[in-house]
């Protein structure tokens, strides 16, 4: 019995291995794989970053509201395109300032690569009970791709994101 196992099999030599044959099929077949899973992949990459961006936007604005709470005063929270403000009292106050979030200038950094623009209302002024002195829209643009999301600020104070075009949380 032995003998059988130790035994050649007949056309095979006594070296063990993959043949050059096998290895070029495999590799051609991992990169058709790759062709076919990039798009989707590239698809996914832009509205996760998108989406991220518009998440940031929305916790600084909860930031603020919770700002406002805790001070038991208005918190403005003003915006250029690539950064975020807390101002105390009307959006011409005095800088809050955030330790951790902000740097010299007493700007809050977006992520890279995105954008911020009021799509409707003005910059929200949230009271010392949470709520906001007007409803807004902001748009958050991913760069790169031109792929937009909403952060809307209803005025009981509420933020959530929305798709491009919405004014209202869903």
């Amino acid at each position: 019995m032995l003998r059988l196992l130790n035994s050649r099999m007949p056309g095979r030599s006594s070296q063990a291995g993959f043949s050059f044959v096998e290895l070029v099929i495999t590799v051609g077949m991992i990169v058709v794989a790759t062709t076919l899973a990039m798009p989707t992949f590239l698809n996914y990459l832009r509205s996760a970053r998108v989406r991220a961006a518009a998440e940031t936007v929305s916790s600084y604005l909860n930031q603020g509201r919770q700002l406002a709470i805790k001070t038991n005063g208005p918190v403005c929270v003003t915006n250029t395109t690539s950064a975020v403000q807390f101002r105390a009292i009307n959006c011409s106050g005095t800088f809050i300032a955030v330790p951790g979030l902000m740097n010299t200038s007493s700007n809050i950094r977006l992520p890279e690569n995105t954008t911020l623009a009021v799509a409707t209302g003005s910059s929200p002024i949230f009271g010392q009970l949470g709520n906001a002195a007007a409803g807004m829209t902001y748009n958050v643009t991913d760069v790169p791709s031109g792929r937009q999301l909403r952060v809307v600020v209803s005025p009981s104070g509420r933020v959530c994101l929305a798709p491009a075009g919405a004014t209202t949380c869903p």
